[in-house]
């Protein structure tokens, strides 16, 4: 592969017009179905959340055909319209997978842009785990290229996710390489989303927009609209404009294991990633000690500081700010709040002024030689004990086995099903590859809630 900036958008459209299944291993195969379960899993629980219910009602009122199924509620609609929603959903929980390259979501960007138009286009699961696999890696290269630029400049993860998802999409359409470049330049047109807006329902809101765009920019792109087929790396294009600076090197230095994929991490609490390591050395001291709140007289956390700032916010109001307040979160488990439940992070929760006076007390040192995924937790107890423990959230879990284990019992407590049911999903998902029709992988909609639009 070239090394120069000036062949990056030829270069990984080549690699996602040249990717076959046959070519990717079972371990790298085995992380694209478990982050596809893991994200429908958190779509389902998120489909009753707001924003998704009133976007699902404009929706329903712009819909011009039911050929994408909506997933955890009843019903089908136009594909670009089911990726902005079923987008939405999934991310509204704050609970889907994340990927250091990015840094940030990964899967929530092209999941729901290759079910929707792969339910309409009558792909099979084969077809649509190869699409899923070649966009996850090309984000994951552009990040790795933009080397945080993109963060530190305030954009969200989607503004690449809209370029990895139309690529995708225009491997489902059998776009040539000329063709993807296409689609990828016209998601440059709609790519968005900041940091701004963290804590509130426009950042789920944005992953929708994403996947959205790149479903469109790719049917555009069958269709004949044309972008500038080098817009990724021509002057005032996306790296000089959104990120400022990319390392090719970076971007197409062989990945650990030869997949980004492996590099794949799961959540295991329900709120931002950056609160979950802090997290992890609370759950690690508690499998040590027998530790209530009242045997603790101080708590103290050291951090990175530049990429924490997104959680060292104001105090929380509702349970969506709560996700992105890491001293709110301790709060949370030190009072032994389910950190894990995402229902847990609601206005009741947010409202108990002990853990408000709890979060208050949480002390916070910033040490710029700490990896953002690290994170260590100082208690100084009431009897005059220190213990600490350190974690590391970026560490993915190595046992496949273990792992599958365990987003799997995830996904059954997210989505609610009849035992039987779950079980038969879980099985579904095992064997995507067999899948004549990707839309057999639903569930019943029979089994999903109801909802009546409002007057």
């Amino acid at each position: 592969m070239s090394s120069r900036l000036q062949d990056l958008s030829a270069t990984l459209a080549a690699d996602v017009t040249g990717l076959r299944l046959d070519e990717v291993p079972e371990r790298a195969r085995t992380m694209a179905r478990l982050a596809l379960l893991d994200w429908y899993a958190v779509t389902m629980a998120g489909a009753q959340t707001d924003p998704v219910p009133p976007l699902t009602e404009d929706a329903r009122a712009e819909a011009t055909g039911p050929r994408a199924r909506l997933i955890g509620q009843r019903g089908a609609m136009s594909p670009a319209l089911a990726a902005l929603v079923n987008g939405t959903a999934g991310h509204v929980l704050d609970y889907d997978d994340v990927h250091n390259a990015v840094p940030g979501h990964v899967t929530i960007n092209i999941a729901p842009a290759v079910l929707a138009l792969g339910e309409d286009v009558g792909a099979s699961g084969a077809e649509v785990l190869t699409a899923f696999i070649a966009g996850f890696e090309l984000i994951c290269k552009l990040g790795r290229g933009f080397e945080s630029s993109l963060f530190h400049q305030g954009w969200q993860g989607t503004t690449l996710g809209a370029i990895a998802a139309a690529a995708s999409c225009a491997r489902l359409l059998r776009l040539d390489q000329h063709g993807t470049q296409m689609a990828m330049a016209l998601a440059v047109a709609q790519a968005g989303g900041l940091h701004g807006n963290y804590g509130s329902m426009a950042k789920c809101l944005n992953v929708g927009l994403a996947a959205q765009a790149g479903l469109r920019a790719a049917v555009w792109a069958s269709r004949g609209i044309t972008g500038r087929a080098d817009v990724l790396e021509r002057g005032k294009g996306f790296v000089e404009v959104y990120g400022g600076r990319f390392s090719m090197a970076e971007a197409l230095a062989p990945p650990e294991g030869g997949w980004h994929l492996y590099r794949n991490l799961f959540k295991v609490h329900a709120s931002c990633f950056l609160t979950h390591a802090a997290l992890l050395a609370w759950d690690e001291l508690t499998r040590r000690h027998a530790l209530g709140r009242s045997d603790i007289a101080e708590i103290r956390v050291r951090i990175e500081g530049e990429r924490h700032r997104l959680v060292l916010t104001d105090p929380p109001r509702d349970g969506l700010e709560a996700k992105f307040n890491l001293p709110f979160c301790l709060a949370m488990a030190v009072h032994g709040v389910d950190t894990s439940d995402p229902a847990r992070f609601d206005a009741a929760t947010t409202a108990r002024a002990d853990l408000q006076a709890t979060a208050r007390q949480v002390i916070v040192e910033k040490d710029p030689a700490l990896w953002f995924e690290a994170a260590e937790l100082t208690l100084t107890l009431t009897d005059g004990r220190r213990i600490a423990a350190h974690a590391d959230a970026g560490k993915p879990v190595g046992d496949m086995e273990e792992l599958s284990r365990q987003v799997e019992n995830k996904a059954l407590g997210l989505m609610a099903l009849p035992e039987a049911e779950g079980q038969a999903l879980l099985a579904r998902f095992r064997g995507l590859e067999d899948l004549p029709r990707i839309a057999q992988l639903h569930p019943d909609e029979s089994l999903l809630p109801l909802r009546s639009p409002k007057p």
